[in-house]
């Protein structure tokens, strides 16, 4: 059991590492993207929804651990 709590525990130390740069990236990205739509041509602009939705989904992903250790937390373990 122990092996499993230490492989759990190392899991979710990587992935709070990860999370507040990918959510940096994500929301940097997703500024960017909104700021240049209005440059892009009727081929790219009729995407722009869609570049948007993706970029903020990859934000809201980096967050993803972020959110999980603070429940994690709340469980008291």
């Amino acid at each position: 059991m122990d092996g499993i709590t230490t492989t759990l525990e190392a899991l979710q130390t990587g992935l709070i590492a990860l999370a507040v740069p990918l959510g940096i990236l994500g929301l940097v990205c997703a500024v960017l993207a909104f700021l240049i739509s209005p440059l892009l041509g009727d081929a790219l602009g009729n995407n722009k929804g869609f570049i948007q939705k993706a970029l903020l989904a990859v934000a809201f992903i980096g967050f993803i651990p972020g959110i999980v250790a603070g429940l994690f937390a709340l469980g008291g373990s």
